[in-house]
């Protein structure tokens, strides 16, 4: 008896330390998890909408309540990169000398932060674009209005009449219906008489394939 009873508790003490080091390693891999994330697919449905080709229409307003001025037409190339974040990079249609410009824009859903992201860069007016939605952005679809997504304050050397004028700005980006999309840039001067927000720049996309 007294040896079966050795046995057994013996074989007690090593199933407590099977189960601790099971313990132990189930709670290492908890710390050391990545932060639950919301369905990545699920949010970033529209940037995968937006790979293609698009033909760009561009106008840009000079202040507000004044008419638009139509720009030369554009086309854009969308791609998906490595990571799920779009890469797109726009020239114009009609290449010529005068009116040559290269704008590259990244667009990215953030599972970390859940927001999303967009920079852009233009060589018409080379200063970093950065704007990012709020983390209670629905995340499955960017809604009627679109992924709106706010800016910081930059400088314009010129916009319209005005010479080195500040801005603050922000972003939308519109869902795609019927093979065409529009994204918006919306400023509002930083000093004047009239710092009202106002449409400044509007891009109207429509896939070619």
């Amino acid at each position: 008896m007294t040896l079966i009873f050795r046995a057994a508790h013996i074989l007690s003490l090593i199933a407590t330390c099977i189960v601790g080091s099971l313990t132990m390693c189930s709670i290492a891999k908890a710390e050391n998890a990545p932060l639950s994330t919301p369905n990545r697919n699920a949010s970033s449905t529209l940037i995968q909408q937006m790979v293609g080709t698009w033909k760009v229409q561009q106008r840009m307003w000079p202040g507000l309540g004044a008419e638009a001025i139509n720009l030369p037409a554009a086309i854009a190339r969308r791609h998906l990169m490595a990571g799920g974040f779009l890469e797109e990079v726009m020239e114009p249609l009609k290449k010529s000398g005068k009116a040559s410009f290269m704008r590259t824009a990244y667009f990215n859903y953030n599972a970390v932060s859940q927001q999303y992201e967009y920079f852009s860069l233009d060589s018409r007016a080379p200063q970093m674009m950065n704007e990012r939605s709020d983390k209670a952005e629905e995340l499955s679809r960017p809604g009627r209005d679109g992924i709106k997504l706010n800016g910081g304050s930059f400088v314009a050397p010129q916009w319209g009449e005005a010479r080195n004028v500040a801005f603050t700005y922000r972003l939308i980006v519109g869902e795609i219906k019927d093979n065409s999309q529009t994204v918006q840039l919306y400023l509002t001067p930083q000093s004047g008489e009239s710092a009202k927000e106002f449409l400044a720049f509007e891009y109207v996309y429509t896939r070619q394939h």
